[in-house]
């Protein structure tokens, strides 16, 4: 399916995981022909043997979007946030920004993997410019960092 890109005075949120549900988030923000993507994690499935599976939200129900990606935002280290990323990543191997405890980890998991992510580490409170969007870091409690 083929959709018009964002304009400069639009801000579209596309959920492809994660909203409605615990686990697998994966959302996309676009703005000014430009997409910022916001976690790419993971879930578990139970299967009726008692065997978990992996499941991964899928990106191909928006290939415009991926194609005008400027970044990727890792908001904390819990698997539903990130653990896609050695999955996904080779096939939108953009920047990804997060703070230094998750950006730990993120490198930890893409060890032995082919491809090694560009991770930016962010401080708490800091913005940064990611494309045409403009991201503040703000430290919430949770059980990560």
């Amino acid at each position: 399916m083929k959709f018009r890109q964002p304009s400069d005075d639009e801000l579209w949120f596309l959920p492809l995981g994660g909203s409605g549900e615990i686990g697998m988030n994966l959302n996309l923000f676009g703005h000014d022909d430009c997409w910022l993507m916001v976690d790419c994690g993971i879930t578990f499935e139970r299967q009726a043997n008692g065997d978990n599976q992996i499941e991964m939200p899928d990106p191909d129900g928006a290939p415009q979007a991926l194609q005008s990606l400027v970044g990727i935002i890792a908001t904390h280290a819990h698997e539903d946030h990130i653990g896609a990323l050695p999955h996904l990543y080779k096939r939108f191997p953009k920047p990804i920004y997060t703070t230094a405890f998750t950006a730990g980890v993120i490198r930890q998991k893409f060890q032995g993997a082919a491809l090694a992510p560009e991770v930016q580490v962010v401080d708490s409170y800091s913005t940064r410019q990611i494309g045409p969007f403009k991201v503040t870091w703000l430290p919430i409690t949770h059980s990560t960092p």
